[in-house]
Order: structure tokens, then sequence, then C-alpha cells
């Protein structure tokens, strides 16, 4: 797939070889299927220039619809009636994705007459007389000496592991406190019930413990060497949360005698007053705000929405067999494909799209690339939100509900009440330039941010396809929850000793 994929990228410089050899082959299927594909690149292209035309997608859309699939198409493909209905359900407004499948099939039917092709020049090739030229043996020594490094190597990674586990253990000794059933760094990775709880403490007049939660991690995460940024981050704090309105005042959320201790701590209320507050007065008032939040208000938010503890979503068969399928044919395909960075195949594509659709795979990958950046994760429930949307746009439903999903979508990810605003990896002005024009935007407001979160997290994918193929389907969630424990630890604990370092 991945060769006859290559030689279509580069048909305008080979001659179009495989295109000349569909039509002299009177397959009639054949010969169209190849002018689909050339087509379907020229509307692929129109989603990548600077300037959008809508008219000219919807334009080019019906074109490749009236001609190659509706009943009366004059060049038809061949596709099943119910892909032919989808595809129509689908075409105002038309998206990038929208052939996606008339293109996996005629990839899937191309086949047949590229494998024919390769057979006939083989048999050509053939012709030629080979001779065999033997210019180097491996030695004995040498496999043997290979055989030792490999058993070597296996046995490091033997003691890693060993060693990771054993680091968990006793990190989670020293930090089990902070991770009980219901726990805010749980709630703070999952972009969309962060938003939620946000909304929930507003009705409850008690959103400054998640505010002042996250302030004060913020500050935990700024690089001492960024002093003016660290001094003016320690001001606000102070001027919001110390002072008698929240933590020193009746509703704090630490008991008296634990105000007490912080005030003796920070040196009496002259040094309160002060503007600069020691780092661990806030590592103290962090706590006590997680604690009360940990306590109090998740496990009433969770009864609230009827979520109960911490689950992942109910699952159906059809989307555990789609990702059994797809980790099989990633076992398939070759080494090399990866490697070949100036093509960027359709076909693995399509295959990305479809892992990112499937509840499965996309929460194994989400756990994955969180482990690669911090808001890495929210990319991908960006895009599946995104694609919900699109959805939305397609069953034609009222506009109040389409405009309230995009403004759902906003204040999750693009401009979020919980600092920092923007909570995905897009430049700054892309997110301006949706917030100001969404309503010129139309149905494609969130194009450009999906299709840079795509390129983004389709760079992690061959890590994530190698990753999994090493372990059995069971042990990927453990091994990634094991990780990102270990990493979260980890960074708590530097952090910790950076703020309790002075300055």
């Amino acid at each position: 797939m991945e060769r006859m994929l290559q030689s279509l990228y580069l048909e305008n410089r080979a001659g179009y070889v495989f295109t000349d050899f569909c039509e002299k082959s009177g397959h009639r299927l054949w010969k169209n299927s190849a002018y689909f594909w050339f087509d379907l690149q020229d509307y692929h292209q129109l989603f990548y220039q600077e300037t959008l035309h809508p008219l000219k997608l919807c334009k080019q859309a019906q074109l490749l619809y009236a001609n190659y699939i509706a009943p009366s198409a004059t060049m038809p493909i061949g596709i099943e009636q119910t892909t032919k209905n989808e595809i129509y359900r689908r075409m105002d407004p038309p998206f990038e994705d929208l052939f996606d499948p008339a293109e996996e099939y005629i990839l899937t039917l191309l086949l047949v007459p590229w494998m024919k092709m390769i057979e006939e020049d083989r048999e050509m090739y053939g012709k030629v007389e080979l001779v065999e030229e033997i210019r180097q043996l491996d030695s004995v020594y040498f496999k043997k000496l290979k055989d030792l490094q490999a058993e070597g190597i296996s046995k490091k990674d033997e003691v890693k592991k060993s060693e990771s586990i054993r680091l968990v253990e006793s990190i989670e000794q020293q930090y089990s406190e902070g991770y009980k059933s219901y726990s805010i760094m749980k709630l703070v990775n999952n972009r969309l019930d962060l938003e939620q709880f946000r909304i929930f403490l507003e009705q409850q007049s008690a959103s400054v413990d998640l505010l002042c939660w996250i302030d004060i991690e913020q500050f935990r995460r700024m690089l001492h060497k960024n002093k003016v940024q660290r001094d003016e981050k320690s001001k606000d704090i102070k001027k919001k949360y110390l002072n008698k309105k929240y933590f020193f005042g009746p509703d704090s959320p630490a008991t008296k005698a634990e105000q007490e201790q912080v005030m003796k701590s920070s040196g009496g209320w002259g040094q309160v007053l002060h503007e600069h507050v020691c780092p661990v007065i806030l590592l103290d008032i962090q706590k006590y705000a997680q604690r009360r939040l940990e306590n109090k208000w998740l496990p009433q938010f969770y009864t609230h929405k009827n979520l109960g503890t911490w689950e992942t979503p109910k699952l159906h068969m059809e989307e555990a067999a789609e990702d059994i399928l797809m980790q099989e044919q990633e076992k398939k395909q070759e080494p090399w494909k990866h490697q070949k960075n100036w093509v960027l195949s359709s076909q693995e594509i399509i295959t990305f799209r479809k892992a990112l659709m499937n509840p499965i795979t996309a929460l194994k990958f989400q756990h994955f690339v969180s482990l690669k950046g911090d808001l890495l994760g929210n990319g991908v429930i960006f895009w599946q939100e995104v694609q919900k949307y699109k959805d939305l746009c397609h069953s034609h439903c009222d506009e109040s509900i389409i405009q309230d999903k995009i403004t759902t979508i906003i204040n999750c990810f693009i401009n979020s009440a919980i600092p920092p605003a923007l909570q995905i990896d897009i430049p700054q002005e892309q997110a301006q330039k949706i917030i100001e024009h969404r309503k010129e935007l139309g149905p494609y407001v969130f194009r450009e941010a999906q299709m840079t979160i795509f390129a983004l997290l389709f760079k992690f994918w061959p890590m994530f396809c190698e990753f999994r193929g090493n372990l059995i389907d069971e042990a990927i969630l453990p091994c990634l929850e094991r990780e990102k424990k270990i990493h979260k630890l980890k960074k708590a604990k530097e952090l910790e000793e950076k703020v309790r370092r002075p300055d």
C-alpha cells in the first residue's frame, strides 16, 4: 500500500506509468479510481490555502460527488450505497474528511492493478540473467557477540523496569496524601470536566478555591531564572488570596489554627502585608485549597453529575474490534514507512483520523502524548470535540445549538476562564482569529486550529504505534498510568525542592 501511494504521489514525474496501466487494462473501475484519487488531492489542497473559499469548496465537492459517486455518475467507482448516502448527508458543509470512506475504498481497489503491474515487471526483469556474488560473510564469533549483546540489553531492561516499580512505591509512600479517590490533578488533565467543574463551583459561589490552586500551581512551574515574572505572579497571588476575604477570613479552606500557623511561618501580619510572599507559604495555602476541593466540592460535583467515581466511558464491541484491527495493520506496515517524511500518506492520515475517533485507541493515545507535553492530551480532546461540532453542522439542527457548541469549545480550549487561557498548542494568532471572527468563519471556524493540532499529534503516532506494539493490549493503559504517575511525582518533587530553595 505504501509503495503504491508513493507511486501515485510521484506519477506526474514518472510519466503516469500506473495510470496508463489502469487505462490500458480495460477495467473501468481501475481507471475511474485512479482519476478520482488525483481529483481528490486537488480537493484536499483547497483546505491548505491561506484563504478558504467556501463556495469553491462546495463546488468541488459537488463535482466529485456527481462525477464519481452519484447514481448517475459518468465515471463511477463502484462504492456501496450506504457509503454514498453517508457522503451525501455530509456534503453541506463539506469538510476535509468528507471523502475519506471513498478514498479508503479506491486505495484498496487500486492495490489489485498495482500488484498485477509489479508482477508483470518482475516477469520481465526475470528474463535478465542474474549473477549472485557474496562479498562478506558474518563470522561465527560476530554472531555470538551479537547474541551476547542482545542478552545484556534485555537484562538491563528488566533491571530498569524493577527500579521504576520500586521508585513508584517509594514515592507513593511519600506523596500518597495527594492521590485520593477524588484528585484535582486528574481533573486538570481533562479540559471538559475541568470547565464543567468551574461552572459548578461558580453556581455554588466557591470558584475561588480552584482559581487559587491553579494560580499557585502556575507559580510553582515558573522557572527560577524568570525572576520578574515570578515576582509579579507572587504579588498577584498575595493581592487576590492572602486577605480577610479569602484565606484569613471566615470562608477560608484552612482552620483557625492552620491560619495562625501560616501567619507565624510568614512572620506575622507585617510580613503578610509585604509585597513578596515566601514560596513555602504558597505551598501551604495551595495544600489547604486542594484539600477542600477534593474532600468537599469534587464529591458534590460528581454526585451532581451522576458520574460516581473516575471511570472510563462505556465502549462498544465494534470499537474494540476496530482498535484490534488497527494494531494488526500497524504490525504489517514496513519499518521504513515513517522515515519518508517528505511524503505524508493519505492512507496514514485516514488511519490516524479513525484512531482519534475510536474511543479506545484515542484514550490510550491521549495518555501517551500527555507524557510528552502538558497540553498534548488536551489536543486529543479538542480534535474530538471539533469532530462532534462538524457532525452537528451536518445534522442541520437549530443554529443556537451549533453556536452553543462553538462557545463551549472556545471556553474550554481557546479562551478558558481557568488560566492559562489557551489550553492547546496553537499559535496565539489562530486563537485570536477564532475569538474575533467566529461569525465570519462560519462552519470552518476551527479549521486551522484542528489542522495544527492534527499535524502536531501525528508526529507522535509512529512512536505510539511502536510503543503499543511491544505490549499486550491489557498492559498498555496500566503501563502508561504508571509512567504518568512517575513523571508527575518526579516533577512535583523537583518543583517542591525548587520552591523551598531561597531565590
